[in-house]
């Protein structure tokens, strides 16, 4: 028996620390008449003593935030499997692994012990939720920083529209003022091409004049009034139109986004729309039209 019970500790495998055998037998002479191989306990004692022993195995075990997310029998194993994972992961992702080396009960370890294939596989489980976590705050960051670039680009827009306002004088020096105000008439945008100017050509009479210009770009209030209409009419497309009051209105048409509502008092240089192709309309413009009691005026002799 003895010679057995070394033989075991000798043949266990894995990283065995240490083994503790806790029961040991004991021997006892008897004369019996005759023995039989059938009757000898050897096997039994054996297996007993196996079961009791107290054996301690080395394991590693990988963590991830601190959590334990599987045991591997080496530490060059367990590195290789965080190298594997980290190059295989978005890059930007945080895995904050660490190898922790343990003494755990053999039972212990037989029962928690993988390969590095499947703990590989149980780990990257939480690395594609932080994925996800991930590409889903950028995605929100991407969409601010855009939304916050746009702010400021149509704020920029906005404050040189009214700095062209008020460097103007009160009556501009191609055109006239508005009879009984004083106010003049600024362009509707900053930039842009007249494609269309006012009056005959090939299809007919064009009321108003056509400036070319980027869609989305900010249309402002030509001068100060009340938004008499803001919505969708005809060939026109998405209109504004904005009442100054003694008989003047002015029309901004084929617009992509309206900012205004009827009843809304605007000043001069607000930003009441964004330049489309809404309507009658081959390409992004804005449609501008000065009336006067109901009747067309040239804008190119106001602006």
């Amino acid at each position: 028996m003895q010679e057995k019970i070394k033989e075991f500790e000798e043949s266990a495998t894995g990283n065995i620390t240490s083994i503790k055998v806790t029961t040991m037998p004991e021997f006892e002479l008897e004369l019996v008449s005759d023995i039989k191989e059938s009757e000898t306990k050897e096997n039994e004692v054996l297996a007993l003593i196996e079961e009791q022993a107290e054996i301690k195995c080395k394991t590693y075990a990988i963590k991830l935030d601190g959590n334990e997310k599987a045991n591997v029998n080496t530490e060059e194993e367990a590195q290789r499997v965080i190298d594997e994972i980290k190059t295989e992961t978005t890059e930007g992702v945080e895995l904050n692994f660490e190898i922790e080396e343990q003494e755990k009960d053999k039972k212990e370890v037989d029962a928690t012990l993988t390969t590095s294939e499947i703990a590989k596989a149980e780990i990257n489980k939480d690395v594609d939720i932080k994925v996800q976590e991930y590409e889903q705050k950028k995605a929100e960051e991407e969409a601010a920083a855009k939304a916050k670039a746009e702010a400021e680009a149509r704020a920029a827009q906005e404050a040189k529209a009214r700095a062209a306002v008020s460097s103007r004088s009160s009556v501009s020096s191609r055109g006239a003022s508005i009879p009984a105000t004083g106010a003049s008439f600024m362009r509707p945008v900053v930039g842009g091409t007249i494609t269309s100017p006012y009056g005959y050509r090939t299809s007919g009479f064009h009321t108003g004049l056509d400036i070319a210009i980027a869609t989305g770009t900010p249309i402002y209030a030509s001068a100060s009034g009340t938004v008499k209409f803001a919505g969708t009419q005809g060939g026109y497309g998405k209109l504004v139109i904005i009442d100054h009051g003694n008989g003047y209105q002015t029309y901004y048409a084929h617009c992509s986004a309206l900012y205004v509502s009827a009843g809304q008092t605007v000043n001069q240089g607000d930003n009441i729309s964004a330049v489309g192709s809404t309507g009658n309309s081959t390409g992004p413009h804005v449609h501008f039209e000065i009336r006067y009691n109901g009747n067309t005026l040239n804008p190119q002799n106001y602006i």
